[in-house]
C-alpha cells in the first residue's frame, strides 16, 4: 500500500466513525437547536480535530511501506484517536440536555449531572415524572410550595443557604401536562417576538402553517441554556410544547433577567 492510499484509507475509516458519532449527537442527543444552545461544539471540535484531522495526517507522515516499527506507529495513532473519541463522546453524552424544566415564567435546559441524583430518585418514588424520550430532553414543570411555611423554607434555602432554586430540585417537579394551563398563561404572543426580531420574521411567520395552528394560538417563553437562550413555542390555549427556535427571547433586554427570587411573584 502506498502512503497516499494509506492516508485515504485511514481518512475514510475515520470519517465513517466520526460521521456516525455526529449523527447520533445531532439527531438523538442534541436535536436542533440544543447543540448550539448548550455549547457542545467545544468538545466536538476536539474529537473531530484529532480523529478526522490529526490521525490521518500522522499516518501520512509516518507511513512507509516496509518501515520497521510501522505497526507500532499505526497502533499508537489509533490509540490516540480512540482516546479522543471516547473522551469526546462520553463528555458530550453526559452533557446532553436531559431535562427541560418550566419554572415560574421560563424554561431551563439541564444535563443529568446538574440535578442531584439522590433527590431525583426520591422524587421518582413519590411521583414518577416520566421517562426521558429517546430524542431530546424530558419536559417537566417546577412549582413553588403552596403553603407559607413551605415558601419560607424555600426562601431560606435559596437565599441564605445557597441551595438551588426550584428548577434544579426534583422535589418541586411535576408532570408537564399538569402545569400546562399555568405555562399557557405566561406565554407571550408570537406577534411580539416577530415584531422584536425582524431578522427572524420569516421563520416566525412560517410557524402557523408548519404547526397547523393560527398565530393567535402561538406564544413563546424564554428557554435558558448554557451557551445561549432560545424561544420555546407553546400553544397559548393548551400549553402544549410545539417547537424551539434559535431566536433571542428577551424582548427589550440586553441580557436575560434573573428569575424572581423565591417568595416573590
Amino acid at each position: 500500500m502506498s502512503r497516499g492510499r494509506a492516508f485515504l484509507t485511514h481518512l475514510a475509516a475515520s470519517a465513517t466513525i466520526v460521521g456516525s458519532a455526529c449523527a447520533i449527537i445531532f439527531l438523538v442527543w442534541y436535536p436542533h437547536p440544543y447543540f448550539i444552545a448548550t455549547g457542545a461544539w467545544s468538545v466536538l471540535r476536539v474529537l473531530i480535530g484529532v480523529d478526522l484531522g490529526l490521525g490521518p495526517l500522522l499516518t501520512l507522515i509516518v507511513f512507509k511501506p516496509g518501515k520497521r516499527g510501522l505497526k507500532f506507529d499505526l497502533a499508537a495513532i489509533a490509540l490516540v484517536q480512540l482516546a479522543a473519541l471516547v473522551y469526546g463522546v462520553t463528555s458530550i453524552y453526559q452533557g446532553r440536555p436531559y431535562f427541560t424544566v418550566f419554572a415560574i415564567d421560563r424554561f431551563h435546559v439541564l444535563a443529568r449531572g446538574e440535578v442531584d441524583p439522590a433527590e431525583l430518585a426520591r422524587r421518582a418514588q413519590v411521583q414518577p415524572i416520566g421517562e426521558k424520550p429517546v430524542r431530546g430532553p424530558l419536559l417537566v414543570a417546577a412549582s413553588r410550595p403552596a403553603d407559607s411555611a413551605g415558601m419560607q423554607r424555600l426562601l431560606d434555602e435559596t437565599v441564605f443557604r445557597g441551595m438551588p432554586d426550584i428548577e434544579r430540585r426534583p422535589e418541586f417537579w411535576g408532570p408537564f401536562a399538569e402545569n400546562a394551563a399555568n405555562i399557557a398563561s405566561h406565554a407571550k404572543p408570537l406577534a411580539v417576538l416577530r415584531a422584536a426580531r425582524p431578522d427572524s420574521a420569516a421563520r416566525i411567520a412560517a410557524l402557523p402553517t408548519r404547526l397547523g395552528l393560527p398565530e393567535e394560538r402561538l406564544g413563546f417563553l424564554p428557554l435558558i441554556a448554557r451557551n445561549r437562550d432560545l424561544s420555546f413555542i407553546v400553544d397559548r390555549i393548551t400549553g402544549a410544547p410545539l417547537d424551539v427556535l434559535d431566536i433571542d427571547p428577551w424582548i427589550g433586554d440586553a441580557q436575560a433577567p434573573p428569575a424572581a427570587p423565591a417568595g416573590q411573584p
